[in-house]
């Protein structure tokens, strides 16, 4: 440790007095000039810039650097062991990309790793980082800055400059995650070139309000003061970035900023159109149950002249103290180093007090990483910057959708169409090209900003179709936007696994499933009706049934697995996307369930999910009504004739894991009174998991709308149908109102030739 003392005195006489240019008087060491020694490249921060200057552009002083605290740490494998080696506070004032470090290139130990941290324009003492100790005290320290927004500004007690900081590497390219670095790999007889790219701690807001048909902004207006307030500034923030989003202490009241700091937006005829305020804010999240009370709010006084017509008589006022509120927080957090643009058109004045402002709505929001690059144009120097306002976006039911995508650019954009496909009724992935139907994108011919116009025809499939936009403009800066487009009625599925009664419990709390053994129920049949109660009890099973209905002895509904998933690209049409389903019951003492005989190999597992998002001729869309008697524990659905119209707007319908035997019933099962009954109980018991484990219960016998549905979307035993397989081939299906026909069955029999007694339930279950 003897040379790191040597550092910290000379640091307490001169403050770390080296100079940044690469003929700088040596710190130690008279031989110095001819000696190697470290070099740091730095980019993101702009050297040797002075942010007095009157003229100097957004560009600089949001870069500049006026001064670098270096420090060199030991490695170890845990952070809080990683110890300062060497600490050196550099000026930057006539620096030109580079500095030269003063660190002595003897003390560093060949093959050895160091961290080299690097942190920029911070406000505290050098001597604060001189004494860090190790890297865990590092990213604890914090620093505040009252008036971050109106850093640079040159008004009294405002910051010069913004706080960055960045981790060196060796190399010409930034690693995707910071490292450990040998400094001297062998003997050191040349210059050690070192980089780092500086980040900012701060994120930039910019806010456009743009005046509309009734409102005209004005910057000559007598009595006017046009200014802004902040509220609620996140200004405390922790030095180094640990990618740790934090509710840090929030500033309540700032200070007003008068017009100097205004930007008027106007238009080619030199008529004011908007304003533009530019401010800063340290990351920040809001818990989400008091983001509305702590948010960051802008409070801007413009000045504006209102006109309107109403009921024929024409107003005409002028609002010089004129106060609007926009709330900042974009989903609740800020991130460092990010850029964040907030648009919103103002239709009406504002409110004459600053206590009570008017909060514009229908607030744009656009964020990216805040990234400038130097472009050296006849000496003039601007940013490149792309900006996309979302990068997800829904269509639904429409072949355009003009207004939802916004886009920002430094230069003209191009658009081009990626990953076209939808999700088909296995699950797999299907492909297809753009142009078949018609998916584009596009903008204004050379503009830099305004709307995306997204084309694409409606899906007829009932699929929901998925494309990328790729947003490129000439520098080759790319923003990405993923398109979902809906149509009317669309299906997605879901994988069941295995499925059991809840029911199925005796001295248990719980019921006999695939993954807990209970009571070993796995299966049931019917015991007796009451004819006065309409109601059934029933036999539980410990074993599944050997073949269809047999009596007491059997059941006629059994648990059930998928044992196995066929691949979507199965080499038989008939096993893709499909499953193996085996009956499972469990053995006395056992710790596994055992599997019974196939139930359908292959067979379809596969839970589809039905949203109907409009109400059509044949039917209505709402939530079906349920209803309970004083015979059964739990509701169910309406059998009334107006409840049969009613189709939920998004429902389920359980897989094939539900599939009931109803073989050689006899006459247990003769009336539809009966068989409806042992449905309804079937229905509320019924329970499906899926191959994440998510739990799906509260199933229902459907509405008839909802069986027509379902049997309109399917296809046919010979004809396929994208969404949704072919799940109903019985003549006929239990409804809330009775028996329902399927034209679609697989015999082809109509509804008059049918028997009534060829039918069979499937269940469904509301999905909000």
């Amino acid at each position: 440790m003897r040379e790191f003392k040597l550092y910290i005195m000379g640091l307490l006489l001169a403050t770390a007095v080296v100079a940044c240019q690469k003929d700088m008087t040596p710190m130690v060491d008279v031989d110095s000039n001819t000696k190697p020694y470290i070099e740091l490249n730095v980019s993101g921060g702009v050297l040797g810039v002075d942010t007095r200057a009157e003229d100097m552009a957004d560009v600089d002083y949001e870069s500049a650097v006026q001064y670098l605290d270096v420090m060199i740490f030991n490695d170890a494998t845990e952070d809080e062991n990683k110890t300062l080696f060497y600490h050196e506070r550099v000026e930057c004032a006539s620096a030109e990309g580079s500095v030269r470090l003063g660190v002595d290139i003897d003390d560093i130990q060949i093959g050895a790793n160091y961290w080299v941290y690097v942190v920029a324009n911070s406000t505290h003492d050098a001597l604060v980082y001189a004494l860090i100790g190790d890297v865990k005290a590092l990213f604890a320290l914090s620093e505040q800055t009252y008036n971050l927004h109106l850093t640079a500004s040159k008004m009294q007690n405002t910051a010069s400059h913004f706080l960055m900081d960045g981790v060196a590497f060796k190399g010409a390219t930034e690693p995707a995650t910071a490292g450990a670095i040998v400094i001297a790999e062998q003997k050191i007889t040349d210059v050690v070139k070192l980089s780092v790219k500086l980040r900012r701690a701060a994120a930039k807001v910019v806010v456009k309000l743009m005046s509309s048909e009734n409102i005209a902004f004005a910057d000559d207006m007598a009595g006017a003061t046009p200014g802004y307030y902040m509220r609620n500034t996140p200004y405390s923030t922790r030095v180094m970035n640990d990618a740790v989003l934090r509710q840090v202490e929030l500033l309540e009241t700032t200070h007003e900023t008068m017009s100097p700091y205004y930007k008027w937006l106007r238009d080619g005829a030199n008529n004011i159109i908007g304003v533009e305020v530019t401010t800063y804010v340290y990351s920040h999240m809001w818990d989400t149950s008091d983001s509305f009370t702590y948010a960051t709010n802008l409070l801007v006084d413009i000045p504006a002249y209102y006109s309107a017509e109403r009921s024929g008589v024409s107003i005409s006022q002028q609002h010089p103290n004129n106060y609007y509120q926009v709330p900042l927080t974009k989903e609740f957090k800020f991130e460092r180093n990010h850029y964040y643009e907030v648009t919103a058109n103002v239709h009406a004045p504002g409110a004459e007090d600053f206590s009570e402002p008017v909060v514009i709505t229908d607030l744009k929001y656009s964020v990216l990483p805040w990234t400038e690059r130097r472009v050296e144009i006849g000496g003039e120097q601007g940013p490149e910057y792309l900006k996309v306002n979302r990068d997800e976006l829904k269509i639904y039911n429409t072949n355009i959708d003009a207004e939802s995508l916004l886009f920002s650019s430094s230069s003209p954009v191009t658009i081009t169409i990626e990953q076209c496909y939808y999700i088909d009724k296995f699950g797999a992935q299907q492909n297809i090209d753009a142009d078949d139907y018609h998916i584009s994108g596009s903008t204004a011919n050379g503009s830099l900003s305004g709307n995306i116009t997204v084309r694409s025809d409606v899906p007829t499939n009932n699929t929901i179709r998925y494309f990328r936009l790729k947003v490129e403009n000439e520098t080759g800066q790319v923003e990405y936007v993923d398109v979902e487009h809906y149509p009317l009625i669309y299906i997605v599925n879901i994988l069941g696994h295995y499925s059991y009664r809840d029911d199925f419990k005796q001295d248990y709390a719980r019921p006999t499933t695939y993954v807990y053994r209970g009571d070993r129920i796995v299966s049931l049949s019917l015991g007796s009706f009451n004819s006065s109660t309409k109601t059934w009890t029933y036999n539980y099973l410990t074993s599944p049934p050997s073949g269809g209905w047999y009596g007491s002895s059997g059941g006629f509904w059994s648990s059930k697995v998928a044992t196995q998933d066929y691949s979507p690209t199965h080499n038989s049409a008939s096993y893709r996307g499909r499953s193996r389903i085996q009956y499972y019951s469990w053995n006395a003492n056992a710790s596994n369930p055992t599997h019974g005989s196939n139930t359908d190999d292959p067979g379809n597992a596969r839970m589809y999910h039905i949203r109907v998002t409009a109400t059509s001729g044949t039917y209505s869309v709402g939530h079906p009504r349920m209803v309970t008697n004083d015979y059964v524990s739990y509701e169910y659905t309406d059998e009334g004739s107006d409840n049969a119209n009613l189709v939920s707007p998004s429902f389920m319908t359980a897989s094939r894991l539900s599939k009931v035997d109803i073989q050689n019933y006899g006459s247990n099962l003769n009336t539809e009174e009966r068989q409806y009954a042992m449905s309804r109980d079937h229905c509320a018991n019924y329970v499906e998991v899926d191959r994440e484990g998510n739990v799906y219960d509260n199933w229902r016998l459907p509405t008839a709308a909802e069986l027509k549905i379902i049997m309109d979307l399917q296809g046919t035993a010979n004809v396929s149908a994208d969404a949704i397989d072919y799940l109903l081939d019985a003549d006929f299906y239990m409804s809330a109102s009775g028996l329902a026909y399927n034209a679609k069955n697989s015999d082809n029999s109509s509804e008059q030739s049918s028997s009534r007694s060829q039918w069979a339930i499937r269940c469904i279950r509301d999905a909000y």
